[in-house]
């Protein structure tokens, strides 16, 4: 079955001393079993949640279906819930006529919880993190990242309350130590192509346009930061309401310095880490005919052809995806620049 592997460098996974990058022990590892170990201990997997959603600004349910872990590799299967702020299904007959559409309810969600899987591979070893994406099931790398967060945060043992207020967070440490209180933080930065990052710096002057590429709800176009500008809420006008749509813009552009270059591609990896494989950031060179090159150039986003069947309508099982993983890992994890020798 083919699947589509989309990479991000992991900057901090952890608990991290006060004011300080530099982590208070190996915590990455630490937390990644200790949640895994958790999971395996839940009643059942309406339990597995690890924070209620807020279906009313629109954020939908998370749960577990599945995890395993071998030598820093993990694995991690999610289930996102699709329902709205009722819990219900709606559907349409594709043959309704226009105006005269009747809806139905869906399945019971009082006893079954509809919804998709996605899939993740985290490896410590390279320092990355993989959403692979297939057909039968959808791509969130926020739902990965809140999960995490959220069992940090509401469930694990390294939560330092406050001693009036159990429900009060007020740092990290080992569960088992009397050391010193830290902060978690998970973050992430999209991957780059190291070599077309480095052919476009040395190309900075050439350089005449910057693309934004990205797929947003026409009514809703919310960007910050350096691309604020490159997608901002005026471009909804004449497109079709009520729609996701793909978006692309292109501003006339030249970095004064290789600098400037790299500044803008420290923000790409900070702030345009959505999945979504139109949510991108390229550039037009002087003399190559309008061609656009983007930062992901063509090993950050790989689609590869996976030797695993799946046991009917299931998810695939953690374990089996991470033996896979492990043995056709020197093909999936991504290349890296050699410099040649002097």
């Amino acid at each position: 079955m083919k699947g589509t592997l989309q990479y991000y460098n992991i900057d901090k996974l952890g608990i991290y001393k006060r004011g300080s990058g530099e982590q208070l022990f190996d915590s990455s590892e630490a937390i990644l079993d200790s949640l895994i170990d958790w999971f395996k201990t839940r009643p059942n997997l309406v339990n597995t949640s690890t924070r209620k959603a807020d279906k009313a600004h629109g954020q939908s349910n998370v749960y577990c279906c599945d995890a395993d872990s071998a030598n820093g590799e993990y694995v991690f299967v999610l289930w996102n819930e699709l329902t709205n702020a009722e819990n219900e299904i709606l559907t349409l007959s594709k043959d309704s006529k226009p105006g005269e559409a009747k809806v139905k309810s869906g399945l019971d969600s009082k006893t079954s919880i509809p919804g998709l899987p996605s899939y993740y591979w985290i490896s410590l070893n390279h320092g990355l993190i993989a959403t692979i994406h297939f057909d039968h099931a959808m791509t969130s790398l926020g739902a990965l990242r809140n999960y995490i967060t959220s069992y940090v945060q509401n469930y694990s043992d390294f939560a330092v309350t406050h001693k009036e207020n159990e429900g009060k967070v007020i740092g990290y440490r080992h569960p088992d130590e009397e050391g010193p209180i830290g902060y978690f933080k998970f973050d992430l930065k999209r991957k780059t192509d190291e070599s077309t990052v480095e052919e476009l710096t040395q190309k900075f002057n050439l350089i005449t346009k910057v693309v934004r590429r990205t797929e947003k709800a026409v009514e809703e176009v919310d960007l910050k930061g350096f691309f604020h500008n490159l997608a901002s809420k005026q471009i909804k006008r004449g497109l079709p309401q009520n729609r996701e749509v793909y978006v692309e813009v292109e501003l006339e552009f030249t970095p004064s310095s290789e600098q400037d270059f790299k500044e803008i591609v420290k923000a790409y990896e900070k702030e345009i880490i959505d999945p979504d494989k139109f949510n991108n950031l390229g550039f037009v060179l002087k003399g190559s005919g309008g061609k656009k090159v983007f930062l992901d150039g063509k090993f950050m986003k790989t689609e590869h052809e996976f030797e695993i069947q799946r046991n009917k309508r299931n998810p695939f099982e953690a374990s089996e995806l991470l033996e896979y993983i492990g043995r056709k890992q020197i093909r999936l994890v991504p290349r890296k620049k050699v410099k040649e020798a002097a």
